[in-house]
């Protein structure tokens, strides 16, 4: 759990109580293939399911759509086979999240899905994908943006250089930036 200092952030206090409900369920029922990764743990994807939930908030987004953004932050890199590029890890946890919800009896999201699926890709690759997607809507493309956002991010943990912000996508991200840093920082203490 993230240090509680970080959570009485006022950046952090709306959003709080979901961040607590879905990183209990990381902890309780997510299973992670390369459990020695040093860059893709639990912890980095905690930290993108912080970052998600704050950009969506301050954006204004749907509660539904906040819990769309989690549950892609708490799979996305479940399914990993190591810390480099591994192109395919998206598909794969996409696929691990789908057979989830099947065997648990829980609603299943197709814009999770394609988040997940695609957030490995380049964006032209991603969007163009999305847009082809049945259900996508332009609520779908932002979604994919906020968690590519909140998911670079936390690119700070590859190092000082570790993120491009040009790359960022939102204006609400690119108001993080500093956020970020601190709470890697307070991450690692």
């Amino acid at each position: 759990m993230l240090l509680k200092q970080v959570m009485k952030d006022p950046i952090c206090q709306p959003v709080e109580r979901r961040y607590k409900k879905w990183y209990e369920f990381m902890e309780q029922n997510i299973q992670f293939w390369l459990k020695d990764s040093v860059k893709h743990t639990k912890e980095h994807c905690a930290r993108v399911l912080l970052l998600s939930l704050v950009i969506a908030y301050q954006i204004g987004l749907s509660y539904e759509e906040m819990d769309a953004l989690s549950m892609a932050a708490i799979f996305h890199d479940s399914r990993r086979l190591d810390d480099w590029l591994d192109k395919g890890h998206g598909k794969r946890a996409a696929e691990y999240y789908a057979d989830y919800c099947c065997e648990h009896d829980m609603p299943f999201d197709e814009q999770t899905y394609y988040i997940m699926y695609y957030h490995d890709q380049d964006d032209t690759i991603g969007l163009s994908e999305i847009a082809k997607a049945p259900i996508v809507s332009e609520r779908c493309m932002l979604l994919y943006k906020i968690f590519k956002d909140a998911d670079g991010l936390d690119r700070f943990r590859l190092g000082p250089g570790g993120l491009d912000v040009n790359m960022l996508r939102t204006e609400e991200a690119h108001k993080l930036v500093d956020f970020a840093k601190y709470f890697l920082q307070k991450s690692n203490e």
